[in-house]
């Protein structure tokens, strides 16, 4: 064979391997596979059953449930994210956190800095104590008008609430939900005020202690919070919470955890 033939040959056979190597990087670069969606990273305080709390370490309750459940239908893992309930509102304005789902009442001060989801809750503040002193508390008006130990979360709308309406008080601060049947029991409070599914849980752990004033001292919306300008993430999650209010999904979460949700809305 002729050198010329030779060289004719050599780049033939070259550029059918190069067409070969580019065709292979352009199938590979056709397989790779899509990035992985971010997380959905959803901000808790774990202390408020049956809202949002831990039983042996894991995260549960109403807003646990609804919180699976949006991550799912956005497609995105879900992550919580547990704080101090202080921590809540800078975690979300800092970026930390994409969503707060920890039985967050909406006010007007809130409002200021968060944007805040359709209410997937409408209820009330309710206050219980002990049963024994039932008949000390027979109206709204001799409640507020009491001159005992209210216990109160701090930070809470039930602590903004009992600040400026219960003028003769002495207000005390609960660390938990929990904690307020032990300081009633033990008598270093008179009465617990808070966010009607937290009273009715309560009561209902120690009904033979406890009793509750079923109506409303204020009524109250609880809803989720996400950054303002995040119009995409609280666009998304106002059709998932109108879609679910239409078929029924929200009203049988929040069955599952408040058999009495009638009583309290």
């Amino acid at each position: 064979m002729s050198s010329r033939s030779c060289t004719l040959a050599t780049l033939v056979l070259a550029l059918l391997l190069a067409c070969g190597c580019t065709g292979t990087r352009e199938s590979t670069r056709q397989e790779e596979p899509a990035p992985a969606p971010e997380p959905l990273r959803v901000g808790i305080t774990p202390d408020y059953p049956p809202l949002i709390f831990q039983i042996d370490g894991k995260v549960t309750g109403v807003e646990s449930d609804l919180a699976q459940r949006v991550a799912r239908s956005l497609g995105r893992p879900l992550t919580f994210v547990p704080m101090k309930w202080e921590d809540l509102i800078p975690a979300l304005l800092g970026g930390r956190v994409d969503i707060l789902m920890s039985g967050m009442t909406i006010t007007p001060l809130r409002e200021m800095h968060v944007a805040f989801t359709d209410p997937y809750f409408r209820g009330g503040l309710l206050a219980c104590m002990r049963a024994d002193d039932e008949p000390l508390y027979p109206s709204a008006e001799r409640i507020r008008g009491t001159r005992g130990n209210v216990g109160v979360i701090p930070g809470t709308s039930a602590d903004a609430y009992v600040s400026r309406h219960f003028p003769n008080a002495r207000r005390m601060a609960i660390a938990q939900v929990e904690h307020a049947a032990l300081e009633l029991k033990t008598r270093k409070i008179d009465l617990f005020v808070a966010d009607g599914p937290a009273v009715v849980w309560l009561v209902s752990r120690h009904e033979a202690d406890l009793a509750g004033f079923w109506e409303p001292l204020a009524r109250e919306n609880l809803a989720w919070g996400v950054r303002r300008g995040d119009t995409e993430l609280l666009t998304a999650v106002n059709a998932l919470l109108a879609q679910w209010k239409k078929d029924g999904t929200l009203r049988a979460v929040l069955l599952h955890w408040l058999p009495f949700l009638d009583r309290v809305q």
